[in-house]
């Protein structure tokens, strides 16, 4: 009720608001775009509630959802049981229908988890979900391939391999992407097609996938990138995301910090230096250098040749 439609002695100053809202538990389904927004139908969780709600979500309210929270909005997010604050109005034509105002993420998070836990299931079944663990630990670090958020930021994992880069320590491939919009999943495979080409035709020794800050990393969950990626041929070290994803499970290492991250790169440097056998390429390089080039000017302007 506001205070275009108030009985004629009601305190209009008490009664202006619109209401809060009402907490619905549904069952979302037909998710569909409608101006930017979405538009879909909820059904009540209690069986004895009959009826369908078309809900109407708009695109201010998406894009405060994306920006606040991370949460990069896509259709399987959006099918499913849910939590959802709406305003109800009646339609002439539509019939009762709700504006979605409010989203439990708490119900989402579940459902990310459960897809997420099928998925590893039949990477395990198959006898792939170990794979990467299974690869043995890299003796050197000559040349890495780097996944890295595509927004800007400084990131230390990125920062300190492009330091070492510049100084010669290794040769670094950088791939820059945006995680959490639509077509990552597309430029993950693009991604590893690349360091793939890299390594079957050069040398390559590491996969290190920095994903930066965010919340909604589903690409790195996508069931066929997780094949691909249990089935790489090379070590894929990454930082954990939060909440974490298949990517974190699967990988050869994966680390709560940057600086884990960056201790184990160190190791497999150390580890290169006390393979290198230093006084044997320091005595190759003593008989290999070039002897002094010999004065070749006349001493006191005599004749080379009678």
């Amino acid at each position: 009720m506001t205070h275009h439609d108030l009985p004629a002695d009601a305190d209009a100053t008490a009664c202006a608001l619109e209401p809060d809202g009402l907490w619905v538990r549904a069952t979302a389904s037909r998710p569909r775009r409608h101006h930017d927004g979405w538009l879909f139908d909820l059904q009540a969780l209690d069986p004895t509630r009959s009826g369908r709600l078309t809900a109407f979500m708009s695109a201010d309210f998406t894009d405060q959802i994306e920006q606040a929270s991370g949460i990069m909005l896509h259709e399987e997010d959006l099918v499913g049981d849910h939590t959802v604050l709406l305003t109800l109005t009646v339609d002439p034509l539509l019939g009762l229908t709700g504006r979605i105002i409010g989203l439990d993420r708490g119900l989402m998070l579940r459902a990310w988890a459960e897809r997420d836990a099928r998925v590893r299931e039949a990477l395990d079944a198959n006898g792939l979900w170990d794979r990467q663990h299974e690869l043995p630990m890299p003796r050197r670090l000559r040349r890495a391939f780097l996944i890295e958020p595509d927004d800007g930021a400084p990131h230390a994992i990125a920062d300190g391999l492009a330091r070492w880069h510049e100084l010669g320590m290794i040769a670094l491939i950088r791939h820059p992407l945006a995680f959490e919009e639509p077509g990552s999943v597309a430029a993950l495979h693009r991604a590893l097609d690349a360091a793939l080409d890299q390594y079957e035709w050069g040398t390559l020794d590491a996969v290190i996938v920095e994903p930066g800050t965010g919340f909604a990393f589903r690409s790195l969950s996508d069931p066929g990138l997780a094949q691909r990626l249990c089935e790489f041929p090379v070590p894929i070290l990454t930082r954990r995301t939060r909440p974490v994803t298949l990517l974190d499970g699967l990988a050869f290492r994966s680390f709560d910090t940057a600086p884990e991250l960056a201790a184990l790169l160190i190791e497999i440097l150390h580890r290169e230096l006390r393979e290198a056998d230093r006084p044997r390429l320091e005595a190759i390089a003593r008989e290999l250098e070039p002897a002094p080039a010999a004065e070749d000017r006349p001493v006191n302007g005599a004749a080379l040749f009678d």
